[in-house]
């Protein structure tokens, strides 16, 4: 199950991520590909969390975790919205 730490971590993840590039506060127009590479940024968090849990560092799995799922969501969001 996942813990309050890794949801608010996504939470906050995925709100960077909209205000940096979807928001239009800080970007004029959207970079084509960046869908692609923010889904393989999910990926990558993801097997950091298998790999610390594996590794006995357990302490960092709910900030990989909740990194991965903030990251994953807004790839699945973005690529069915915008």
């Amino acid at each position: 199950m996942l813990s309050a730490r890794a949801i608010a971590i996504a939470i906050a993840v995925f709100a960077v991520l909209w205000l940096a590039l979807d928001s239009g506060l800080s970007s004029a127009e959207q970079v084509p590909g960046t869908t692609g590479a923010i889904a393989l940024l999910a990926l990558v968090f993801g097997l950091g969390a298998f790999v610390m849990r594996a590794g006995g560092r357990t302490e960092r799995v709910p900030l990989l975790i909740g990194t991965a799922l903030g990251t994953g969501s807004y790839a699945v969001v973005r690529a069915l919205v915008f």
